[in-house]
């Protein structure tokens, strides 16, 4: 291998992993993916990746050493061309195929989005209606929820075309959506218009990317985890003074009297909101539509081994046994099928990420409700701690399971 070879084979490792990154792959997967690719091709790759910053380095036979670095932009998940950059890293197999294999990851970045425009904001109706009833809402809760997703998605999809506007628009967004769940108070007074704000914003709650965060501190990406996290945390306090603000603005103007209370549903609606949940997801994650299933599967599946779990052992242990189940199921789901697990896995996070219990406690911090507050953020890290936990047992043992398997059958 020359040096010039050595130069295009770096080049194209590091746009992978920038394609990997802006797809939502965590700091760990995207060094053991270009570790791995880079095995296939004959060389050794040391990569180091953290939230904003990529380095690698690729070592040829010789000796020989080419070291690329590169300031990372923001990302979004986009689990359609996740998918697509998996099925190509697999077929990766000789140096000499180095020019179609550009090709394919230059075609793959340049596909449109899955879910854009009015098919994106009505999903997001599905969405916040969905998680209005998660938080133990009621009819009228799923109602101005679902209404105020639709335009809370609608509005962030416009705002993302300025850009300049950046950490203000959780705030701006969030403000609003609590004027409004203020303003459909008045003309729906039977509702908890806190519950109706929440479920509106859903969107925007980092509950998933606590998650990922969490794994990638306990598989000592030490960096790349407290990056992600503060981030997390940082997104949280934007969206509670937004809250805050438009909470303020609109008492002021239009003073709400008291909350109206929740009218109870029974307990078997919980399930289709949980399945509405996983139709929704595959606008929140740009996952293609033939994943339907396995996104309903895979929130259900978690939702009750969570519920089984927390009602005997509390809502730690539901939270871990739901993301081992998940976990388990993922792996199976890829091994039957030879499709991704995270067709099943992160739907089935993502039902069970503690991203309202932050945004609940930080609400109640600066309602003065010093207690409350602390113990939902404990409980919020808690719970991403135990996802986080559940998915890596899942990801270490159910591999070497099934390659024995494997084994036992052939």
């Amino acid at each position: 291998m020359n040096e010039q070879s050595l130069a295009q084979l770096a080049l194209f490792l590091r746009n992978l992993g920038l394609a990997l990154h802006l797809s939502g792959a965590p700091a760990q997967s995207v060094e053991r993916v270009l570790s791995t690719v880079g095995q296939r091709f004959g060389v050794k790759v040391e990569g180091f990746a953290v939230l904003t910053f990529l380095a690698l380095t690729v070592v040829a036979p010789s000796g020989v050493r080419r070291t690329e670095m590169l300031r990372l932009p923001p990302y979004d998940y986009n689990m359609a061309r996740l998918i697509e950059l998996q099925a190509l890293c697999r077929e990766i197999s000789d140096l000499a195929d180095l020019p179609d294999y550009v090709d394919r990851l230059a075609a793959i970045m340049v596909q449109p989005v899955s879910w854009s425009g009015w098919r994106y904001a009505a999903m997001g109706l599905l969405l916040s209606a969905s998680v209005a009833l998660l938080l133990r809402g009621g009819w009228v809760e799923m109602f101005c929820g679902g209404l105020i997703g639709l335009l809370f998605t609608a509005a962030s999809q416009r705002l993302a075309g300025f850009p300049r506007l950046g950490p203000a628009v959780p705030v701006i967004l969030c403000a609003a959506a609590a004027i409004l769940a203020q303003g459909l108070a008045h003309l729906l007074p039977q509702q908890s218009p806190f519950i109706s704000a929440v479920a509106g914003v859903v969107l925007l709650l980092p509950g998933f990317t606590l998650t990922v965060a969490m794994s990638e501190l306990a598989t000592q990406n030490y960096l790349a985890g407290t990056g992600r996290l503060t981030g997390a945390v940082i997104l949280l306090f934007l969206m509670g003074a937004g809250l805050a603000i438009g909470t303020a603005l609109s008492q002021a103007v239009w003073p709400l009297a008291a909350p109206g209370s929740v009218v109870p549903l029974p307990a078997w609606v919980i399930w289709p909101a949980v399945a509405i949940l996983g139709v929704s997801l595959l606008a929140v994650l740009q996952a293609p539509l033939s994943s339907l299933p396995v996104s309903i599967g895979g929130c259900l599946l978690a939702w009750a081994a969570y519920s089984l779990t927390s009602a005997t052992l509390g809502n730690v242990v539901g939270a871990f046994s739901g993301a081992l189940a998940i976990g388990v199921a993922g792996h199976l789901y890829q091994w039957l099928s030879g499709r991704p697990a995270v067709l099943v896995e992160t739907p089935g996070l993502i039902t069970l990420v503690p991203g309202s219990l932050g945004f609940r406690g930080l609400h109640a911090l600066m309602q003065q409700e010093s207690v409350v507050g602390i113990n939902l953020m404990t409980d919020m890290l808690t719970t991403g701690a135990v996802l986080a936990v559940g998915l890596l047992l899942a990801d270490n043992i159910m591999p070497l399971l099934l390659r024995q398997a494997s084994r036992e059958v052939v």
